[in-house]
């Protein structure tokens, strides 16, 4: 009967662990998607700046007469 008890102990240890690693695995999974979004935003951004400078130039251009 001890013999028994010392493998669901064993089994309940080799769950933990594995538990353990998952959710580290999730929350380094959760870092790096939070930082994917972060990019995305500042790209995001940053091509609405350059398509409004874009936009700038050709209305200098067509003012001026060149387009």
């Amino acid at each position: 009967m001890n013999e028994g008890l010392e493998n669901i102990i064993e089994i309940e240890n080799a769950k933990k662990e594995a538990d353990e690693l998952m959710m580290n695995k999730i929350i380094k999974y959760e870092k790096e998607i939070t930082e994917l979004k972060k990019e995305i935003c500042e790209l995001r951004q940053d091509n609405r700046k350059l398509s409004q400078q874009i936009e700038d130039s050709i209305d200098r251009m067509r003012k001026a007469g060149l387009l």
